[in-house]
């Protein structure tokens, strides 16, 4: 009878022994996939971010294009006659969750040499008999994603 009550003490223990390193593994297994999926959502990140700043810089191009000449040459132009700049805050859209994402955009217009002087240029009616206007119109989108800084640039140039 002795020897029946060691071998249960013993089949006791042993179990313990089991669970508590089927509870180890199971608690590795579940940290490896937790880093697995931080690593999987980070890059979703990258790439959501990169998507945003794309579809935003294309906005720009193409407002630049579209804009009416009168108002890219005027006082109020949404780009300032270089070297000064104009600079603004702006919300390139949301991650999932609706944390915004925002970005500095930075425009600037450079008027071409054979402008008028008029129009900013040093040209003149020999070189230039027509009196046109060519106008660089240059935005850049300044945005980080994580702790690296990105900048996307688009120049749009007009002529009328």
């Amino acid at each position: 009878m002795h020897i029946g009550k060691q071998t249960c003490r013993r089949q006791r223990g042993s179990a313990l022994i089991e669970i508590s390193l089927s509870y180890a593994t199971l608690v590795i297994i579940a940290l490896l996939t937790l880093k697995a999926s931080v690593n999987a959502t980070a890059s979703q990140a990258w790439t959501v971010r990169q998507s945003m700043s794309d579809a935003y810089i294309m906005r720009e191009s193409a407002l630049a294009s579209r804009i009416p000449f009168s108002e890219v040459t005027g006082n109020n132009s949404p780009w300032a006659l270089s070297p000064s700049v104009t600079t603004s805050v702006v919300a390139i859209g949301k991650l999932p969750g609706g944390e915004p994402v925002t970005a500095t955009l930075h425009r600037t217009r450079l008027p071409d040499s054979n402008n008028l002087p008029a129009a900013g240029g040093i040209g003149t009616l020999t070189t230039n008999p027509a009196e046109s206007e060519a106008w660089k119109l240059q935005s850049l989108l300044v945005y980080t994603v994580g702790e690296r800084e990105y900048v996307k640039s688009r120049t749009v140039l007009r002529i009328r």
